[in-house]
């Protein structure tokens, strides 16, 4: 078990540390900010843009945090990063973005969200940065392909 100690030896705060009240929208990086300063690992969702880019994003459809509606893989980056989450000044951040905001110190546990369809666009576009990452990571998927992928 001591090989897992960084994964579980402090609270992983889901889809970051947030809280609609003070404006920390999930999945965020303010939530991410949140939770490295209170030194919490940090579980987000990933989902991929219709060009490629992982973005963090728990749900398929855009409808419930945005004034959006569809499937988020549906639409290119730059049409995302135009979309507010609701009630904030905040865009979906992309995976470079948190890992680049979290930068190692803290851990990452990070859902690959899979459309279940056999499309491997997200694991393809997410493992160069996640190989490149320099900090504590996991990912997991509920798909075994996506992590056979």
């Amino acid at each position: 078990m001591q090989a897992l100690d960084w994964l579980v030896r402090r609270p992983i705060a889901h889809r970051g540390y947030h809280d609609r009240d003070a404006g920390r929208v999930e999945n965020t990086l303010s939530a991410a900010r949140a939770a490295v300063a209170r030194d919490f690992a940090i579980e987000c969702d990933l989902q991929v843009t219709s060009d490629g880019c992982p973005v963090v994003f728990h749900d398929d459809h855009l409808d419930r945090l945005t004034d959006a509606t569809g499937p988020i893989r549906g639409l290119p980056l730059s049409a995302v990063r135009r979309l507010a989450l609701r009630g904030t000044a905040e865009r979906v951040p992309t995976l470079a973005e948190l890992l680049d905001a979290v930068a190692g110190r803290v851990p990452l546990v990070i859902e690959m969200k899979s459309p279940w369809n056999g499309d491997r666009s997200l694991e393809r576009a997410a493992a160069p940065l996640l190989a490149a990452y320099r900090g504590p990571a996991a990912v997991m998927s509920f798909d075994p392909d996506s992590m056979r992928a």
